[in-house]
């Protein structure tokens, strides 16, 4: 399993709040000198590199109890500029309208953070409103998820005039992790806790908002930078893991099971080319989403739903078809398998 990876840029921040304190790294009591060399080794390379995520979350909670700050998250965003972020910081800036800048972020959020538990962000319109939405994945990721939101809406005030953010709520897939008037006070909206899945609520009008230093020529070379360097990225051999997490969790929430061409789009590649890595792994879309269909099958099972709710809830025209469907998958029918349940 590949080790989440964050930028660099974000021990620079650390650095950088720390230094506003009169804090330098040698003189730290609460760190061991094996991780200020480690620490000074990662603040030597580029920003715009990577490294790991979780001496990141081991050097925050060291922080953290060193300073008593609970809300040490929110404290350090206040210094965040564009450079954090690496070239996609950069691309956000000089983006002509916010609606430009989340494209951006959706498309190449590979190069902030990495890893092959990560699933990539969504946008969905729901009526008057746009919805950022990605799944929770583990407890461990609480630290990385809270940082990156406060981080991302504060650069996103810096850069569009902050009475006229369109930031509607924020949802976390976690209980507070602080004092809720802390959340409520940094993002000026309403907070939920809890949620089945973290989420940013914008005004749709706002994604019209024009930044303040957009550079049309140099987003050329931006673009560019950012293309060559998700390309050397190495493709991980987890496509069928993420397209499994991402299928569950339309047959989950949305209750219907996703089309191809939808999931290529969020992975920001062709159909084409998403059923071509299918073949290389030797399998086939159809093939996963029958799969995961079965599993949340079993999952409702043991729920005690009526067959004909599951039916109905799983996309399939009746009953039977989920039948036949089942026994094909278990070799054993829908009956036996929930008596089985009904006796562990």
């Amino acid at each position: 399993m590949q080790e989440l990876q964050i930028p660099n840029g974000y021990f620079h921040l650390w650095q950088m709040f720390m230094s506003e304190r009169g804090m330098e790294i040698a003189t730290l009591d609460f760190l061991h000198a094996d991780e200020k060399a480690r620490l000074l080794e990662i603040l030597s390379l580029p920003i715009d590199t990577q490294s790991s995520y979780l001496f990141f979350h081991q050097l925050m909670e060291k922080t953290r109890q060193a300073l008593d700050c609970p809300q040490l998250v929110f404290e350090i965003a206040e210094y965040v500029r564009p450079e954090h972020f690496g070239v996609l910081g950069y691309m956000a800036s000089r983006s002509t309208t916010v609606a430009e800048a989340l494209q951006n972020i959706l498309r190449f959020s590979r190069l902030v953070i990495d890893g092959d538990e990560i699933l990539p962000m969504k946008m969905v319109q729901q009526g008057t409103d746009v919805h950022l939405i990605w799944p929770f994945h583990h407890e461990r990721y609480i630290l990385i998820n809270e940082f990156t939101n406060a981080l991302m809406m504060h650069l996103a005030r810096k850069i569009v005039p902050a009475d006229q953010f369109p930031l509607q709520s924020v949802h976390f897939a976690h209980a507070p992790q602080k004092a809720i008037y802390h959340y409520q006070k940094f993002y000026a909206c309403e907070v939920l806790f809890n949620q089945p899945e973290y989420r940013f609520v914008l005004g749709l009008e706002g994604l019209n908002l024009k930044i303040q230093q957009a550079d049309p020529s140099l987003m050329q070379l931006l673009v560019r930078q950012a293309e060559e360097a998700l390309a050397s990225k190495p493709r991980y051999e987890t496509l069928v893991q993420k397209l499994q997490l991402i299928v569950a969790e339309y047959l989950k929430l949305k209750e219907q099971a996703p089309r191809i061409e939808d999931i290529a789009k969020e992975l920001h590649i062709s159909t084409r080319t998403l059923q071509r890595q299918l073949n290389d792994f030797d399998t086939t879309f159809k093939k996963i989403v029958e799969t995961e269909r079965m599993k949340r099958c079993e999952q409702l099972l043991g729920d005690d739903a009526s067959l004909t709710d599951i039916a109905m809830r799983l996309g399939y025209s009746d009953q039977s078809a989920l039948a036949r469907a089942y026994k094909a998958y278990a070799g054993q029918t829908l009956l036996q398998r929930k008596q089985q349940f009904r006796q562990s």
